[in-house]
């Protein structure tokens, strides 16, 4: 498996231009945190900036920005609560980098005083907009999940979104697990998508029940370090994603993330 990945990652590296700025199209950069999730997006001329790592990882959230040019974000999303997805929001509200809006989903098992994001802002003139499913942010992003508050498992309060940028679609996650999941495909199942962001860093208890192949996803995209959380990526389940057709790729190969182009043909840069 190791070697089948390897070889695989091999064959799509390409290093980042000494200036920075990889693609002049529409992008997704998974910064590598470790086990934690941070993903910054430019799409219709665009930034966003999905979750944010652990606090101690941040500063490769800032360094990534920096080289991609970016210094103003129109939108940053948090997923949900943990802190490898939300331990760099205080840093990034006193970053310097312009924020227009923050996301968050409307579930979440915290108080809404100890709320990671209401906490980040607490001195910020700013707002969080809380989304549910049906919501849209600026005809890019489509709200599936949650559905429902899960008292349980925070995990499972994850924001799903599908961003379209008319070229791609991407399937974004957070760290959905399997009641979440459950409930999505009870409601009417995941949509097609090009790219699949696999949710809680690809450990064995997440797409229990969805069918794979219907996915129709070409690429994979694994955020995770196999030292702090061992067994990820599950062995089994990267079977299954490569049995779907889809290419394989996790942040813990790459020594600063993976750039992925979303134009008509994907490409794939280890950086």
């Amino acid at each position: 498996m190791l070697r089948r990945l390897a070889a695989l990652l091999l064959s799509f590296i390409s290093l980042l231009s000494s200036s920075g700025k990889a693609f002049d199209g529409d992008y997704l950069y998974m910064v590598n945190v470790g086990k934690g999730d941070a993903v910054i997006i430019h799409a219709s001329g665009r930034n966003y900036l999905v979750d944010t790592g652990k606090s101690d990882a941040f500063d490769k959230v800032l360094a990534a920005l920096d080289r991609l040019g970016i210094k103003e974000l129109d939108g940053v999303f948090l997923t949900h609560t943990d802190k490898d997805h939300s331990g760099g929001l205080k840093k990034l509200a006193k970053s310097g980098v312009t924020v227009a809006k923050w996301y968050a989903p409307a579930y979440y098992t915290d108080e809404e005083d100890k709320h990671p994001l209401v906490k980040a802002l607490k001195k910020a003139d700013a707002d969080i907009v809380w989304l549910r499913a049906g919501d849209s942010v600026d005809g890019l992003f489509s709200v599936i999940g949650p559905l429902y508050k899960d008292f349980s498992d925070e995990d499972d309060n994850s924001l799903v979104m599908v961003l379209d940028t008319g070229a791609k679609k991407v399937l974004l996650t957070g760290d959905m697990e399997k009641h979440e999941e459950k409930s999505l495909l009870e409601a009417g199942g995941f949509p097609d998508c090009d790219i699949f962001k696999v949710p809680n860093h690809a450990d064995s208890d997440v797409c229990l029940y969805m069918d794979l192949n219907k996915l129709n996803a070409k690429v994979a995209l694994i955020s995770t370090a196999p030292y702090e959380q061992p067994g990820t990526p599950d062995v089994l389940l990267l079977d299954r994603l490569e049995a779907a057709g889809m290419q394989v790729f996790s942040t813990y190969n790459s020594e600063n993330g993976i750039m992925v182009t979303l134009s008509d043909e994907i490409q794939i840069t280890i950086d």
